[in-house]
């Protein structure tokens, strides 16, 4: 049944190339410089620093993120399929139509869905069981698996997840008259993603003063985001959406290694994750 593993690593593969895709599609999307710093007059002492996007995100992003997403949830079905097929020496294997590897956000949930597994050795479910995003210690949002269901789930029923800027780096400056004061509102956080426009410095000057002679130098970074996972953090971190990509592909790999190590095969390129021996598929 190698050659079953073969294919379900070579969608992981095709996974990758996706993500490259992705960030050439990005590459070219930053060199047109679609954002633009603009002051923002509130008041004649309150002044806001805003971001704002002139250009949307090309729609060939979202679709590099969508055909990585469906790559990288198909080679968990495509290894389940092939761990099935070792365990049971068929294939297909028992019950094959209904075989799909379950991601699950409560026990109830994953009972649910390992009522497709019923023809599998319980082995295979109990270790199933155990990668379930709701056994992880700080939630299902804060495990991989989980982000990877949910948005592959609303890319293929929805609608495309739509790229776009989020400001990763921020230092601004502001010069005013000789004699004002600023005072910069420490409430504002500017580490977000860039819809249509955002507030990236909010401050208050000691005296009225004319737009005009205000002068501001935004420095800012900004990075790839898909938004509804940018509030994703590890450990209390936010990690960058290269990471995130990164991470995912290689925690998905780590579910097809130990899949194949249970099955008794060798998967191409050998087991290159760490803790294999611990981890569950």
């Amino acid at each position: 049944m190698a050659t079953l593993f073969d294919h379900a690593f070579a969608r992981l593969d095709h996974a990758e190339a996706r993500h490259e895709e992705f960030g050439s599609a990005w590459a070219a999307y930053i060199s047109r410089h679609p954002w633009g710093a603009e002051l923002r007059v509130v008041s004649d002492q309150l002044f806001e620093i805003i971001v704002r996007c002139h250009e949307p995100a090309p729609a060939s992003m979202s679709l590099a993120f969508s055909d990585w997403l469906a790559a990288l949830r198909a080679a968990l079905d495509n290894g389940l399929y092939a761990w099935a097929a070792a365990v049971t020496g068929q294939d297909p294997p028992p019950d094959a139509a209904k075989l799909q590897f379950p991601i699950a956000t409560t026990p109830t949930e994953f009972r649910q869905q390992a009522r497709r597994l019923a023809s599998l050795p319980g082995d295979i479910v109990s270790n199933l069981e155990k990668a379930q995003p709701y056994q992880s210690r700080y939630g299902p949002e804060s495990n991989l698996l989980y982000w990877l269901h949910e948005l592959a789930r609303v890319d293929r029923h929805r609608r495309l997840h739509l790229g776009l800027g989020q400001v990763a780096e921020h230092h601004v400056q502001v010069g005013v008259p000789a004699g004002v004061d600023v005072r910069f509102d420490e409430d504002v956080e500017p580490y977000a993603p860039i819809d249509a426009e955002l507030v990236i410095a909010r401050f208050t000057t000691s005296e009225a003063v004319d737009p005009a002679d205000i002068e501001f130098n935004p420095a800012i970074g900004i990075d790839p985001e898909i938004k509804v996972w940018a509030p994703f953090r590890l450990g209390g971190q936010r990690q960058s959406l290269k990471i995130r990509m990164g991470m995912t592909q290689l925690f998905v790999r780590n579910h097809l290694e130990n899949m194949a190590m249970f099955s008794g095969t060798m998967p191409p390129g050998g087991f290159r994750t760490f803790g294999l021996e611990q981890a569950a598929p």
